[in-house]
């Protein structure tokens, strides 16, 4: 009877299995972040504000959960001293963007029940492009030094060079998300 190796769970030398505790947290990141984009894409599909906030919620969590796996990989040499590190504090960097901006849209819940958005008028001096839709998307403009997202419309570069390039619009949009809720030609 000779001495048998353990085997691995994981099948890598580059990566420690977690603990009981940091593998169920994990679990509930990506149970949290599936409910989240399920709420977002079926549920919430009429309300922006909702839909918009567990969608950014959804990223958020997943940010964490790839930072936290990061945080279990096993450096071994000296590019994987770099990159890991550098994983870690862009994926925590991320999720408090994202986290930002669930807390913005959260408290724009209440304006968008009662209607109550501002609005901004005048022809857009610029325009910001490549969005979660596509590289040829409008992800934002430009008016009266007031930046409104505008990426969840849907306008494309051609869509917004027929209708509304040179054009005077009326923007209306959330006050602390400054996510657009609708544009207009202003006639």
């Amino acid at each position: 009877m000779g001495y048998r190796k353990k085997k691995r769970i994981t099948g890598s030398r580059s990566f420690r299995t977690p603990s009981t505790i940091p593998l169920i947290l994990l679990l509930v990141f990506l149970l949290f972040s599936a409910i989240s984009l399920f709420l977002s894409s079926t549920v919430f599909q009429d309300h922006l504000v909702l839909t918009e906030l567990f969608l950014f919620l959804a990223m958020s969590l997943l940010s964490l959960f790839i930072g936290v796996v990061a945080s279990y990989s096993r450096i071994h040499n000296w590019i994987e001293r770099l990159l890991i590190p550098v994983v870690i504090i862009g994926t925590i960097a991320a999720a408090i963007a994202f986290a930002h901006t669930v807390f913005q849209l959260y408290e724009d819940i209440g304006d968008y029940e009662a209607r109550k958005f501002n609005v901004v008028e005048g022809i857009p001096s610029s325009l910001t492009y490549g969005s979660k839709n596509g590289p040829d998307y409008v992800s934002s403009m430009m008016i009266d030094n007031k930046k409104v997202i505008v990426a969840h419309l849907n306008i494309t570069a051609k869509t917004y060079k027929d209708h509304f390039k040179g054009k005077s619009i009326r923007l209306k949009y959330l006050s602390h998300s400054k996510f657009a809720v609708s544009i207009e030609k202003n006639e």
